[in-house]
């Protein structure tokens, strides 16, 4: 597939709608509606799974207007302020989130959020030994509770959410992966 051109077919706030002209393999030309974020910079959002000193993952639960209905989440933002750095962004978004802080933030890896709709990815940090240090400032248009769960115990969580509150499903990746890099202990049978 080769991209040829392409169309704003609406422009909000914060959102565009493109329409992408393609061109596939066998010549055949080819359209494509995509989202674009019009309020980021650089990649376009960071993912935070912060554990804190005692061993537990903090997740969220964050009421998502999309799909009227909970989350269950890690803390997450945009990269929204100009010159901003990605790990600057990582450390402000799980503080308004969370009022968690993190002394260390640690670049595990890079990933599209939702490949077939729009080309935002969000670099993914490891943040071991977070420390509340305060309440969450959010920005108001979220409704987040904090979840903290046992790491040992998150598999079980993720397994056994309450009744009207929905996985991202990105999270049971995310957890696999920082576990086979060695960032959390191999889960139990």
């Amino acid at each position: 597939m080769k991209v040829t051109g392409k169309t704003t077919i609406f422009e909000g706030r914060y959102l565009r709608i493109v329409e992408k002209d393609l061109i596939d393999k066998d010549g055949t030309n080819r359209k494509w509606e995509t989202l674009e974020r019009t309020n980021v910079h650089g990649n376009g959002a960071v993912v935070i799974i912060p554990v804190t000193r005692d061993g537990n993952l903090l997740f969220e639960k964050n009421w998502r207007a999309p799909i009227e209905s909970s989350v269950v989440q890690f803390p997450a933002g945009l990269t929204d302020i100009e010159g901003e750095p990605e790990e600057e962004a990582a450390r402000r978004e799980l503080l308004e989130e969370t009022g968690y802080a993190a002394k260390e933030m640690i670049p595990v890896f890079l990933s599209p959020l939702s490949a077939a709709v729009t080309g935002t990815r969000a670099m993914h940090y490891f943040a071991p030994d977070v420390e509340y240090v305060g309440k969450p400032d959010g920005d108001g248009i979220e409704e987040i509770e904090v979840l903290k769960v046992p790491v040992a115990k998150a598999d079980e969580f993720m397994l056994n959410l309450p009744e009207g509150v929905e996985l991202d499903l990105r999270v049971p990746g995310i957890v696999w992966l920082l576990r086979k890099k060695g960032f959390l202990p191999q889960a139990q049978d």
